[in-house]
């Protein structure tokens, strides 16, 4: 179990996921069932929400770089998510809101 937790994203599952059968298809299925929602939960609810306050950068921007980074660029686009949407937010407060205020 703790090789195949080595694999991002759906390593937890599947070792969770076959162990289970060990026991019965039923188990598996709702240890299978059990696994999807624990990953939906902490990916998009509490590690952007963590992330966020660590980084600064509102929930919303969070998920919305947590979704848009793989979708665009893959397993880079997913690991630099949050840093380019961490930079882009620091840009337009110290350059774009200024401007506003001086004109």
């Amino acid at each position: 179990m703790a090789l195949l937790d080595l694999i991002p994203v759906v390593g937890s599952t599947v070792a969770g996921v076959v162990v289970a059968l060990t026991v019965s298809p039923l188990v598996a299925l709702g240890t299978a069932g059990f696994f999807v929602v624990y990953r939906l939960v902490e990916d998009y609810l509490l590690v952007s929400k963590i992330i966020g306050r660590v980084v600064k950068v509102p929930a919303l921007l969070t998920v919305l770089a947590v979704l848009l980074g793989p979708a665009l660029l893959g397993i880079i686009g997913a690991l630099v998510a949050i840093p380019v949407a961490a930079a882009l937010l620091l840009l337009i407060q110290d350059i774009v809101y200024p401007r506003l205020d001086h004109t």
